[in-house]
C-alpha cells in the first residue's frame, strides 16, 4: 500500500495510509479503516476528520451520540532483533505516543493493533494498574513490555486479556516455523471505557476468504454512561392486588398488552431482516465457490502440523486460484454487457 487517501467503494469507505509511492519497495508497510455505510455516514456528519500519521499509524474520529470515539488502526514493527529494528520501532512508540497525547481526554479512544507483540500470564501480577487481564496465552517478549508500559502510561488496557475463550480463539497469528499460534493482534482502550466493551474474539473462517495469515478480530461495543441521579421524588403508584383474582380481568388486562407490545413493536422496530445488496457481477456459482475456499483455509488452519496438511493447502489454493479465475472472468463479461 502506496501513500494516503480516501476511497469509497460503493457505499462503503476506505481511510489508508502508506509508504510513499515514489520509493517503491517490497518491504513497505500499509494501515487502513474500513466504514461500512453506517460508519461511512457518522464520518462525513463528523467532517470526515482523519490523519496519515505514518505508513504504520493512521487516526479518524467519529462524533457519536453520547460521546465522540477517535479511532486507530496500528501496525508495529516486528520484535527488535537488530539495532535498525530496534530503532524503527523507538520511532513507531513515539509517533504512536505523540498521537495518543493528541486524541481528547473526553473521548473513547480505540485502538486496533498488529503489534507482534505477545504478553505474559504473570502481567496482571506486575502491572499496578492492571491494563493487563488474566487470560494470556504468551511469554512476553519485547514488544510486549513496550505495550504494557505503553498502557500504564497512557491508563489505558488490552480488551483481549481480559474475555475467555478456546485457544483458538484467543490467538491470531501462527508461526511458521514452530507452527506454535500466537496472540499478537489487540484491541486497546481507555481503562474508563472498559464497561462498554462486551466481546472479543478471533474468527477463523473470514481469514480464508481474503487469504491472510493473520485471524479476523471482532470487538463489540456498547456504550454505556453513568446516568445522573434524579431529584424529587416519583409519584408511587398503588395497585389494586383484589383484582388479580378475577381471572376474567386478568385475561383481559393480557390481551390488551400483547396488543400494545405487538403494535409498538411493528412501529418502532425495524424488520431484522437485512437482504445485503449483491454486487451485479457476482453469480451463485461465484459465491458456492467462495464458501468452499473458506471451508477450505478453516480445515488447513485446523491440520497445520499434521500429515494431512499438504493435502489440504493444496485444496485451499487450488479453489483460491479457481475463485480468482471467475470472478476475472465474470467481471470482464459484466463490463461488455455494460
Amino acid at each position: 500500500m502506496y501513500d494516503s487517501g480516501v476511497k469509497f467503494v460503493n457505499d462503503y469507505t476506505m481511510i489508508y495510509s502508506g509508504a510513499p509511492s515514489d520509493n517503491k519497495t517490497r518491504k513497505a508497510h500499509g494501515v487502513a479503516i474500513c466504514l461500512d455505510p453506517i460508519a461511512t455516514k457518522v464520518w462525513k456528519d463528523s467532517g470526515s476528520e482523519w490523519e496519515a500519521v505514518s505508513e504504520r499509524i493512521i487516526k479518524i474520529r467519529l462524533k457519536c451520540t453520547p460521546i465522540d470515539i477517535a479511532v486507530l488502526s496500528v501496525y508495529s514493527p516486528v520484535n527488535p532483533s537488530t539495532k535498525k529494528v530496534a530503532e524503527d520501532a523507538d520511532k513507531f512508540y513515539f509517533d504512536l505516543q505523540d498521537t495518543i497525547n493528541n486524541v481528547s481526554t473526553n473521548d473513547m479512544l480505540i485502538i486496533m493493533v498488529d503489534l507482534n507483540a505477545r504478553m505474559s500470564g504473570n502481567q496482571q501480577q506486575l502491572s499496578p494498574t492492571n491494563c493487563v487481564g488474566p487470560f494470556t496465552v504468551d511469554v512476553e517478549n519485547e514488544n510486549g513490555t513496550r505495550l504494557k508500559n505503553l498502557c500504564e502510561i497512557n491508563n489505558i488496557i488490552v480488551l483481549n486479556t481480559f474475555f475467555q475463550h478456546k485457544l483458538l480463539h484467543q490467538t491470531s497469528w501462527m508461526h511458521p516455523g514452530n507452527k506454535i499460534w500466537h496472540m499478537i493482534d489487540y484491541t486497546l482502550a481507555n481503562k474508563k471505557f472498559r464497561s462498554s466493551v462486551e466481546h472479543v474474539r478471533m474468527y477463523r473462517r473470514a481469514s480464508g476468504a481474503i487469504g491472510t495469515d493473520h485471524h479476523l478480530m471482532r470487538t463489540k461495543i456498547k456504550i454505556h454512561l453513568k446516568s445522573r441521579r434524579k431529584c424529587g421524588l416519583q409519584k408511587k403508584i398503588s395497585m389494586d392486588a383484589v383484582k388479580l383474582k378475577d381471572e376474567k380481568l386478568v385475561e383481559a388486562f393480557q390481551k390488551d398488552l400483547r396488543e400494545m407490545v405487538d403494535d409498538a413493536e411493528e412501529h418502532f422496530i425495524p424488520d431484522k431482516k437485512f437482504n445485503r445488496k449483491r454486487k451485479e457481477w457476482l453469480t451463485d456459482e461465484i459465491l458456492k465457490i467462495i464458501d468452499k475456499k473458506a471451508m477450505a483455509f478453516v480445515e488447513w488452519q485446523n491440520h497445520r502440523g499434521t500429515n494431512l496438511e499438504a493435502n489440504y493447502r493444496n485444496k485451499y489454493k487450488r479453489l483460491r486460484k479457481l475463485a480468482k479465475t471467475k470472478i476475472e472472468h465474470r467481471q470482464e463479461e459484466y463490463w461488455d454487457e455494460i
